[in-house]
């Protein structure tokens, strides 16, 4: 499997995971329609929060292809 599709398939894995904790928990949605940026009511602490676990498989591909 190509390094490409892994990434792929882990921010979709993300992504899905955040969806459903909010929908799970009965949270309002922290994101606009598209996920083009995040709703006005949303705490900086919260977007901080959001954008760090979202760039996980990221780091992880960087950590993993060291040499």
């Amino acid at each position: 499997m190509s390094k490409v599709m892994i990434i792929i398939i882990s921010y979709a894995i993300v992504i899905i995971s955040i969806i459903s904790y909010y929908k799970i928990n009965n949270y309002r949605m922290p994101f606009t329609k598209w996920w083009l940026g995040f709703k006005p009511d949303v705490k900086m602490n919260e977007r901080i929060i959001i954008a760090f676990i979202i760039q996980i498989p990221f780091i992880v591909f960087i950590l993993c292809n060291l040499k």
